[in-house]
């Protein structure tokens, strides 16, 4: 019995912190931002052009999401991923089962 309560604290913590980890994010880009919210289809991707701060927001599925930045190579992205870069942004789904849901808040 005694095991089980470090669970429950850390879990707990776990749910506290990252919430506070995705506000602070969404702060990142500034007031003014444009705000859009993509479903990707298993096995599919967008492509999005970006030009400066980005906060991207993996929702659904497993929440874990491909990136792509101007071609390079693939990172792999869990949750939330912040970019300060300009250029086109690809966004792969690779699960073969279930869908995303992606929120974008990017400067204008």
């Amino acid at each position: 019995m005694l095991l089980v309560i470090p669970y429950f604290i850390l879990w707990g913590l776990w749910g506290k912190y990252f919430r506070k980890i995705v506000t602070e994010g969404l702060k990142y880009v500034g007031d003014d931002y444009i705000d859009e919210n993509y479903k990707i289809p298993p096995l599919s991707s967008v492509k999005i052009n970006i030009n400066g701060k980005c906060a991207i927001i993996i929702n659904g599925g497993t929440g874990w999401a491909t990136i792509r930045i101007n071609g390079g190579p693939r990172e792999k992205v869990f949750k939330i991923r912040l970019l300060n870069t300009v250029g086109t942004l690809e966004i792969i789904n690779e699960s073969r089962f279930f869908p995303i849901i992606v929120s974008i808040r990017r400067s204008p």
